[in-house]
């Protein structure tokens, strides 16, 4: 029995399933950090995290000139703009984050040239830097993108039941609502203003769409340019490779030794962000003669080998946590022993976690992979969480106990007391009990904890919380008292927004609405033709959601506009009205 326990081993440690030596190694927590330093406008962080702008690139503005004819505008935030001088015109790729952003760049980089420039095309990356494109449009200006670029901008921000939350989230990890000066301000450009929200934008929809995941080839400004596949953080990005230049233009292809670790995950939560699909970007760049990279993120890389390096640092990256995620599940590991497992060299990972952290990537793959489920059996029907959190505080001898170890574990402040803390007030805060001095000490331990991180997403969210629980959080004359408040401003369905969204994303946005305990045992079957558009759909309440399709039903049948149809979705007129029949639509949903 020993000797074939024995074998078992060596073979493990063959396949490279058990390391012969030193398998305990750990990188846990590697983005925490005790040595402190304070910024120009007084935040107090880690080193890494206030060297975030010298390092992209960005601690000032600037129009430089990477090769002949092609400019990197850079300094107003964390996205570049590049603009290309054509043989009839300009290309100008991303826009930045608003209006008054990009009436400064455009006025700088005509200044430098000591010229006026004409436009003849923007291009888009991606949805994310596109706020303003209007700056840069002259007369025949054509706007570049994936075809999919307006859905996935619409689903952000547009009529979409994320929206939201996706806003909500967003201004916590961004830190939109931190002050700007101060231990709690930003650090870096990796933290957003308000103007990331409430500035004008500017965006002008594609006139031009490319085919998803395909190579093609454009004339734009008189350039021969190649649009590259390139799904990278959205599944509407693409890279812009100009062969007579020899320059390619992407979104997150930078990487390499001293530099930040793509942010695989997001804390603020988007779609999965295949790192197998970010290595097949990076191959494909990879293919292309190229000696100038300006990614709209980062520094510029000039040369074939800095170019090369610069990629091939991103790629591997990748797949290095791929790979050691799925070698971890082989080893019998879940999510959390996988994120307290994985090494990756130390080149790569020390001191370049500045956006997100490693561990929240690993957890990431696994879960895209296997899911939520662990080893644990508790898992699959666990107390719910404020059963369970009384229970813990209980046994811990009652609420008053538990405050008081969080009062004593946050006043330590260090970095593992101030876990605890955290620990201890969830506790409390799952079972409705986080009032007065355990609220104040679960500040003071997320304070803590935000400071010793050198990644920017785990910032936005500690800060964000200290602030939230010491009531210093407002937007505009509306106090913030828990995050998901800021979930209706968002996610508001106005007049205004459903004019501007598509029918269809407008049509779909019923189904949201449906409340299932409201719609139990509810039956309506109608079809809407919508005079204005040309289209027809069928829709159904059944079984408690509303199912809509283009396969009309033998219901009745109703002439609508596309404004008729938003007044019924805004609640300014009910289904009722159309037939008394569809009433029972109206009491299914819950607004």
């Amino acid at each position: 029995m020993f000797r074939t326990i024995n074998v078992i081993s060596t073979v493990l440690v063959c396949l490279g399933l058990v390391s012969a030596a030193f398998a305990d190694t750990s990188q846990y927590g590697m983005s925490l950090h005790s040595e402190l330093t304070t910024t120009a406008n007084g935040a107090i962080t880690t080193v890494p995290q206030a060297n975030v702008d010298r390092s992209w690139d960005v601690a000032e503005k600037q129009i430089t000139e990477v090769a002949e004819g092609v400019y990197r505008i850079a300094g107003w935030g964390i996205g570049n703009v590049i603009a290309i001088e054509g043989p009839e015109g300009w290309l100008i790729v991303d826009t930045g984050d608003d209006v008054a952003q990009a009436t400064e760049q455009r006025a700088a980089l005509e200044k430098k040239l000591g010229r006026q420039i004409k436009v003849a095309g923007v291009a888009y990356t991606h949805s994310h830097y596109a706020m303003g494109t209007t700056v840069w449009m002259d007369e025949g200006t054509e706007v570049y993108a994936h075809e999919d670029l307006l859905p996935n901008l619409m689903a952000d921000s547009g009529i979409s039941v994320l929206s939201g939350n996706f806003n909500s989230r967003l201004v916590m990890q961004f830190g939109i609502l931190h002050p700007t000066k101060g231990p709690d301000a930003f650090p870096s450009k990796l933290g957003f203003s308000a103007d990331k929200l409430t500035g004008e934008k500017g965006f002008v929809p594609p006139t031009i769409t490319f085919k998803d995941g395909e190579i093609e080839t454009h004339q734009i400004a008189g350039l021969t340019v190649e649009v590259l596949p390139s799904k990278t953080d959205v599944l509407d990005s693409v890279a812009y490779y100009v062969p007579a230049k020899k320059l390619l233009v992407p979104n997150a292809l930078n990487g390499g030794k001293d530099t930040t670790l793509f942010n695989l995950y997001t804390l603020r939560g988007d779609i999965y962000r295949d790192p197998m699909r970010l290595v097949a970007a990076a191959d494909l760049a990879l293919s292309r003669d190229i000696e100038v990279m300006v990614d709209i993120h980062g520094p510029a890389h000039i040369g074939k080998e800095n170019v090369r390096a610069s990629i091939e640092g991103f790629r591997d990256s990748m797949q290095l946590i791929y790979d050691q995620t799925y070698r971890g599940i082989g080893m019998g590991k879940d999510a959390q022993e996988i994120a307290e497992w994985i090494y990756l060299p130390e080149e790569i990972r020390a001191n370049n976690e500045t956006y997100g952290q490693v561990e929240s990537h690993a957890k990431q793959v696994y879960n895209a992979r296997i899911g939520w489920m662990g080893w644990d059996a508790y898992d699959i029907n666990p107390l719910p969480k404020a059963e369970q959190a009384a229970r813990v505080v209980e046994a811990m001898g009652g609420v008053e106990a538990v405050t008081a170890k969080a009062q004593a574990a946050a006043d330590k402040g260090d970095i593992a007391s101030s876990q605890w803390a955290l620990f201890l007030t969830s506790q409390l805060q799952d079972m409705g009990a986080l009032e007065g001095e355990a609220r104040q000490a679960r500040a003071n331990a997320t304070r803590t904890l935000g400071q010793h991180t050198t990644s920017a997403n785990a910032r936005g969210f500690y800060i964000s919380e200290a602030l939230l629980h010491e009531g210093k959080v407002a937007f505009g004359d509306q106090a913030i008292t828990d995050y998901r408040q800021l979930n209706e401003v968002f996610g508001a369905v106005t007049a205004d927004k459903l004019a501007a969204s598509p029918l269809q994303a407008n049509v779909h946005y019923l189904r949201f609405m449906v409340d299932s305990r409201l719609a139990e045992g509810k039956r309506a079957k109608f079809n809407v033709n919508f005079t204005d558009e040309g289209v027809s759909y069928a829709i159904a309440l059944r079984n408690g959601v509303v199912a809509i399709t283009d396969q009309l039903s033998d219901g009745k049948t109703f002439e609508l506009s596309k404004a008729d149809w938003d007044a019924l979705i805004l609640g300014s007129e009910n289904f009722a009205s159309l037939d008394s029949s569809l009433g029972v639509l109206d009491t299914a949903i819950g607004r």
